[in-house]
């Protein structure tokens, strides 16, 4: 089928970003029969059938224990495996195999995000397949030989985010495309800050993220009355502009500013202006080197695509939800 390709490219991604200790991405339907899957190089196909042994039984359990068919994410380990299921809509479960000391807390993002990606594929949608670093570097030692639930907290939840960087990266521009899904070309200098909302809906969850959006004027005059914006806020994005690289040499700027008046902040990294790219001056890889060195994830993104800049701030809700999951386990 037509979206074989573009499956096939997630899944590559997916073990591009998340490392050695990923062993094989399996996305089955509901009766466990493989659409996709990639096996971790020099492993032999003996093993991918040994997953699909372990995972046909534990389908059947969720199955039987949630009789609507919805279970949302959860994970099971074996001697050797430690697996996290997550719904990639009505028809397909993405299963994600690792070693079993692996980190649920590291593998968590990589497996939501990838699953909301396959449920787009599916669906017929225009989907990015990057995957982007996430890496947290937590120990998790736990051991969970039951099928455990991750949940989250039913309810909305408020979260200021702010937009740095310096002007004409094109904050606004992603920010009104995400607000209002128009393109404006007519691009206007901000005025110290404006102020926008949109709320994101996890549906597996029953989570509504009301995003307060604060769009930071990025030149200099503008310096003191920015600091009084960052006060309260939870998570933020901070863009560079791909084609211009002082953009990018002034990002430890901002992440200091920011982090100096609120030490806890969530920030992600974000290269933009990719679809200029016979103009780009700054490579993925250098994106990737300076988000490493800050202990952001790293995401790029084109006001010109919709999905990817609504990506972008799915990606920062879903990390702030991430922080307050339970997990439970089946009887």
């Amino acid at each position: 089928m037509a979206y074989h390709k573009i499956l096939d490219d997630l899944l590559k991604w997916m073990f591009q970003s998340v490392g050695d200790e990923l062993l094989a991405v399996v996305i089955v339907d509901r009766e466990g029969l493989v659409l996709a899957s990639l096996i971790k190089e020099g492993l032999d196909e003996e093993l991918l059938g040994g997953i699909a042994a372990l995972v046909e039984p534990v389908l059947k359990r969720i199955s039987s224990e949630f009789q609507c068919g919805n279970f949302g994410t959860g994970s099971f380990d074996t001697a050797d495996h430690r697996l996290i299921f997550c719904e990639a809509g009505p028809e397909a479960i993405l299963v994600v195999v690792a070693d079993a000391m692996s980190s649920i807390d590291e593998l968590f993002p990589y497996a939501y995000l990838c699953a909301e990606k396959v449920t787009r594929i599916l669906d017929g949608r225009p989907v990015s397949p990057v995957i982007p670093s996430f890496r947290v570097h937590t120990q998790d030692s736990t051991r969970n030989e039951d099928i455990v639930r991750i949940l989250i907290k039913e309810g909305a939840y408020v979260l200021k985010t702010i937009l740095g960087g310096d002007g004409s990266v094109g904050k606004t521009t992603l920010v009104n495309n995400f607000v209002d899904a128009s393109f404006d070309k007519d691009y206007k200098a901000t005025i110290g800050v404006s102020i926008m909302k949109k709320a994101v809906i996890f549906d597996q969850w029953g989570v509504e993220v009301r995003l307060t959006l604060f769009d930071l004027a990025g030149q200099q005059q503008f310096t003191r009355v920015r600091q009084t914006y960052f006060q309260g806020a939870k998570a933020g994005l901070l863009v560079f502009d791909v084609t211009r690289p002082e953009t990018f040499e002034n990002i430890e700027k901002w992440y200091n500013e920011a982090t100096r008046i609120e030490p806890d902040i969530m920030l992600m990294l974000v290269g933009n202006k990719i679809d200029m790219e016979n103009e780009r001056k700054i490579t993925k890889e250098q994106g990737k080197a300076l988000g490493q060195k800050l202990g952001l994830p790293y995401i790029e993104t084109s006001a010109l695509n919709r999905d990817v800049v609504e990506e972008a701030f799915r990606t920062l809700a879903f990390l702030f939800l991430e922080k307050m999951k339970i997990t439970e386990k089946l009887a």
